[in-house]
């Protein structure tokens, strides 16, 4: 019997557009862009701080909700400094409920890494960028674009959309295309010294216009997009994946003992919670339900969200 062979890599396809092609491509998005760009303070303030904020906000988060969170941020913590001098209960409370708070503390470790190895001030070069906690390519590309005015192409779930599409001719990219194929035509696709523009028109391009429903009769490059001709015919973006419940889930839970701890840590300064008042307070009524709390505040506290000496338990890192 003949073993099974593993499916042939596919072929890597041109990612470049004909220069001509390129240059409309360009000159619509970035006229699109004047015509509808919305006044996001980071994107104008010139702030490497400000810019890294933004984006570790921006991260799973949708925009309407980063408004809030980046206003209270920064009202709290102005500079990378005071970030640093700040204590971990404090960036939690902060950061408050606007989820998956390991990018707070992401943050802080950022900040505090500044102050020791960068003279207080975040670097720019794209390498020590990435060596900072929590700071991927495209939070590295927002620093450079927005703080530091510098040509750095940014890759987002957005972008991913737009240029799969427009490029290759792929109706879902975040499934369908190769990360190296976006990678090459996104660098193929900038226009030199438009960073500070070009970045944002794909993003806010592809969250209003090229959406995971993209609204081709609005679009200002469907002429010239490969993937129009099969939204034409008919055919139809399959969703990237379902959206797991998050009612009863475990996201859920560590969210109720996060916020418990949140109103403990508001208290006196941060009372601690003991253990058997912090599993009443998130409905833990079973032995079955209040050992899933402690698991779970073990988990938090591993991930530097918490602290637990086995009696008590409170928000952040253990006072002393």
């Amino acid at each position: 019997m003949a073993r099974p062979t593993s499916k042939a890599p596919r072929p890597a396809r041109p990612h470049t557009l004909p220069p001509a092609r390129r240059r409309a491509v360009q000159r619509r998005l970035l006229d699109w862009y004047d015509a509808h760009a919305q006044p996001f303070p980071w994107r104008t303030a010139g702030d490497p701080y400000a810019a890294l904020v933004a984006a570790v906000c921006a991260q799973q988060t949708q925009m309407s909700r980063v408004l809030d969170v980046y206003g209270r941020w920064m009202a709290a913590f102005p500079t990378l400094a005071a970030l640093a001098g700040a204590g971990r209960a404090e960036v939690l409370r902060t950061w408050g409920r606007a989820g998956y708070p390991r990018r707070a503390v992401a943050l802080h470790e950022t900040a505090r890494r500044c102050v020791e190895a960068h003279g207080g001030a975040l670097p720019r070069e794209r390498e020590a960028l990435l060596a900072l906690p929590g700071v991927g390519p495209f939070t590295a590309a927002i620093v450079r674009t927005f703080g530091f005015c510098e040509d750095a192409p940014a890759v987002d779930t957005n972008i991913v959309r737009v240029v799969g599409r427009l490029v290759f001719g792929d109706l879902q990219p975040a499934r369908e295309t190769a990360r190296g194929e976006i990678e090459a035509a996104t660098a193929a696709l900038f226009p030199a010294g438009e960073g500070a523009r070009w970045n944002p028109a794909l993003m806010d391009y592809g969250a209003r216009v090229c959406a995971p429903r993209p609204k081709c009769e609005a679009c200002v490059v469907a002429s010239i997009c490969a993937a129009r001709p099969r939204f034409a015919a008919g055919e139809v973006a399959k969703p990237v994946r379902a959206q797991a419940a998050f009612e009863g889930s475990e996201r859920q839970a560590r969210g109720r003992l996060m916020q418990v701890l949140r109103d403990a840590a508001g208290d006196a300064g941060g009372t601690p919670v003991a253990l058997v008042t912090l599993a009443r307070r998130v409905g833990a009524a079973t032995p079955e339900e209040r050992m899933r709390v402690r698991m779970l505040l073990g988990r938090l506290a591993d991930e530097g969200l918490a602290w637990t000496d086995g009696r008590r338990a409170g928000l952040g890192q253990r006072p002393g």
